[in-house]
């Protein structure tokens, strides 16, 4: 079967989506969310969807870096150049990503409190029968078929990912919490260009679902991102279901998710 007969006609796309801050006081929404039509920034935004036959849909969350100056800004300027970088009609790539970080430092990086800013990005671009994928950063994207098999299509761009990329670390050993912090973002800072871009391609097969998030949900669940899963549930039950387990493990950090399924 050929490529273009997997969309003959054209899928539906459901897209779900949710963010919070999480439950430590005082604690900042840093995520910034695209869920397609709109960008949120939500101490607290409940489970939302719509349905769209678009023939292209990009979706995306960016993750401020809590360390950096301005977080909630960082995240928020890059989602709002790559929505406009969509409405163009440019293609997700590593050019891109590019072109997303030197926005990120005309807009922020030339002010003392705002130089520095730091973000990760996750996004998906899809346009039938293909689903593209960019990541910066530890925000991750997931492909789970209908049969629930998951596939991690980004990349963690941490240190401990690079020293086992080098042969100097065992994936099998288990290192100290440093090893996890980031060795990738997108930094307001014209001499930090010399970041880690990872991208791929698949086919999405009909029924299949994507699932977009930061770290505030893949950290705080695990494995139970995977076990709570259920194919027979609708999207919207499906992210209502993510959400409430975040918020039951205490929800240490702000949580930005997106789930999308096409369908005939």
């Amino acid at each position: 079967m050929t490529p273009s007969a997997l969309v003959s006609p054209p899928p539906t796309y459901t897209v779900a989506y949710t963010q919070h801050a999480g439950k430590i006081r005082g604690h900042a929404q840093q995520d910034c969310l695209w869920a397609g039509e709109s960008i949120w920034q939500c101490d607290d935004l409940p489970v939302s969807a719509y349905t769209t036959n678009a023939l292209a849909l990009c979706v995306a969350v960016a993750d401020g870096v809590s360390v950096s100056p301005a977080p909630a800004k960082a995240s928020q300027v890059v989602m709002a150049a790559l929505a406009k970088e969509f409405a163009q009609g440019h293609a997700l790539d590593a050019r891109l990503a590019r072109r997303l970080q030197a926005r990120l430092c005309d807009t922020l990086a030339h002010h003392g409190r705002t130089r520095g800013s730091a973000t990760t990005l996750a996004a998906v671009h899809l346009h039938p029968p293909y689903a593209t994928m960019l990541n910066v950063g530890d925000s991750r994207v997931y492909q789970v078929t209908a049969q629930n098999h998951w596939t991690q299509l980004s990349r963690d761009h941490t240190v401990l990912n690079t020293l086992i990329e080098k042969g100097e670390a065992d994936p099998n050993t288990q290192y100290a919490s440093f090893y996890g912090a980031l060795d990738s973002c997108l930094i307001a800072d014209e001499e930090e260009a010399d970041f880690r871009i990872h991208t791929c391609t698949i086919i999405l097969a009909l029924a299949d679902t994507l699932v977009i998030c930061t770290d505030g949900v893949h950290d705080t669940l695990g494995h139970k991102l995977a076990s709570l899963f259920d194919p027979q549930q609708s999207l919207t039950e499906q992210v209502t279901r993510w959400r409430k387990a975040v918020l039951k493990a205490g929800a240490p950090d702000n949580l930005s998710l997106i789930a999308v399924r096409a369908a005939s």
